[in-house]
C-alpha cells in the first residue's frame, strides 16, 4: 500500500470513528437522569454505562497499547479486572462527568491516531503476545463503538420510541408505520414459531351450515370472488372488522390482481400462515362472502374477519357466529379477536 493510500484509509477510518462517537452521545439527548442510567436488560445494560465502557476502551486502546498512557487513572486490565464494573454509573457520578470523560478519552485517542503512522505497532495484552497495528486497533475500536451504538439505539427505542442519529420525536405517520411493522414482524414470528397453530396441526377444510358453506379460497374462485366483493365494496367497508378503509380498495382491482391475491391466500393456507375461506351458497355454489383467520399481534391469538355480499347482508351475523362456534370446536385458538362482533 502506498503512503497516500495508507493515509487515505487511516483518514477514512478515523472519520467513521468520529461519526460513531457523535451518534453515541446523541442517544442521551432529552432523557432524564433515571432513563440514562436505567437497566434495560437482565444484565443491567444502560445508556450511560455504555458510554462509560466506551471511554475506558478509547483510553486503553490508544493509550498504553501504543506507549502513550492516558493521563487520568483508569482500571488496570489484570486478573482482578471486571468489565461489568464499567457498565453502570453510580449515583454520585454525574452524567456530565461521564460524558466529559468520554470526550477526553476520545481526544487522547485522536492525538494518538494523528501522531502515529497507520502501520505503527503496539501490544494489546488481552489479544495475546503478538504486536498489532494502529490500523487493526482503529478498525476494532470502530467495530466496538458501532456494536454498542446498536445497543444504545435499541435501548433508546425501548425508552421513548425515538430512533436514528438525531433521536427526533416520531411523527404520527412514523408511529403508525412503526406499529404496522411491529405487528407484521410479530405475526410472522408467531407463525414461524408455531404460536399461531401448533406444529403438525391439520386445518379444517369445510364448514357447512343451512344457508352457506365454507371451503378454502383459491384461484379456482377468482371470477366469482371478484364479482362478489366488487359488487359490495361500500357494504364491506362498513362491516365490522374492516376499520382502516384499506380493503376492499375503493376503486376495485383487476381480475388479474385478484387472482394474485387468491394465490397468496392459498399459499398462506398451505403453509399455515393464515386460513382464508370462501363462503358459498349451498344451492348453486356461487361466492357470497369470505372468512379470514390470520395471526393477531396482541393478547389475542387470531384475528377473525368476514364479509358477505351486499345482497346477502342478512347473513353477516349468522356467518360470524357460526365461525366463532367453529373456532371453539375445531381450531386451537382460545382468545380470538372477533373485531367487535
Amino acid at each position: 500500500m502506498s503512503d497516500d493510500a495508507a493515509q487515505a484509509a487511516k483518514d477514512h477510518l478515523h472519520q467513521c470513528l468520529r461519526w460513531a462517537r457523535e451518534d453515541v452521545l446523541r442517544k442521551l439527548d432529552g432523557l432524564d437522569e433515571y432513563d440514562v442510567r436505567r437497566p434495560m436488560t437482565a444484565t443491567g445494560t444502560n445508556l450511560l454505562g455504555l458510554v462509560k465502557h466506551l471511554a475506558f476502551y478509547e483510553a486503553s486502546y490508544f493509550g498504553f497499547v501504543f506507549g502513550r498512557p492516558y493521563p487520568e487513572p483508569i482500571p488496570s486490565v489484570d486478573e482482578d479486572f471486571r468489565n461489568e464494573d464499567l457498565m453502570w454509573v453510580p449515583a454520585a457520578e454525574s452524567r456530565e462527568q461521564v460524558v466529559a470523560g468520554y470526550r477526553r478519552a476520545c481526544r487522547h485517542a485522536d492525538d494518538t491516531i494523528e501522531a502515529l503512522p497507520f502501520d505503527a505497532t503496539g501490544r494489546v495484552p488481552w489479544w495475546g503476545a503478538n504486536d498489532v497495528s494502529l490500523c487493526a486497533v482503529m478498525a476494532h475500536m470502530l467495530g466496538e463503538t458501532r456494536q454498542h451504538l446498536g445497543h444504545l439505539d435499541v435501548i433508546r427505542e425501548q425508552l421513548d420510541g425515538r430512533v436514528g442519529g438525531d433521536v427526533e420525536q416520531l411523527s404520527p405517520a412514523q408511529e403508525a408505520d412503526f406499529a404496522r411493522r411491529w405487528r407484521r414482524a410479530e405475526r410472522a414470528a408467531r407463525v414461524a414459531g408455531n404460536r399461531f397453530v401448533p406444529a403438525g396441526f391439520t386445518a379444517p377444510t369445510q364448514l357447512v351450515a343451512d344457508r352457506f358453506r365454507l371451503e378454502p379460497l383459491g384461484p379456482q374462485h377468482n371470477e366469482a370472488d371478484h364479482a362478489a366483493w366488487m359488487s359490495s365494496i361500500e357494504h364491506i367497508r362498513q362491516t365490522a372488522g374492516y376499520p382502516d378503509g384499506d380493503w376492499p380498495p375503493a376503486d376495485g382491482m383487476s381480475l388479474e390482481e385478484n387472482l394474485a391475491d387468491l394465490t397468496r391466500h392459498a399459499q398462506d393456507f398451505e403453509t399455515g400462515r393464515g386460513f382464508t375461506f370462501t363462503v358459498l351458497d349451498p344451492a348453486d355454489g356461487d361466492v357470497i362472502g369470505c372468512v379470514y383467520l390470520y395471526p393477531a399481534a396482541d393478547e389475542h391469538d387470531v384475528v377473525v374477519q368476514s364479509w358477505v355480499r351486499a345482497d346477502r347482508a342478512e347473513l353477516d351475523t349468522p356467518l360470524a357466529d357460526a365461525v366463532a362456534q367453529w373456532i371453539v370446536r375445531d381450531w386451537p385458538w382460545r382468545h380470538p379477536d372477533r373485531c367487535g362482533r
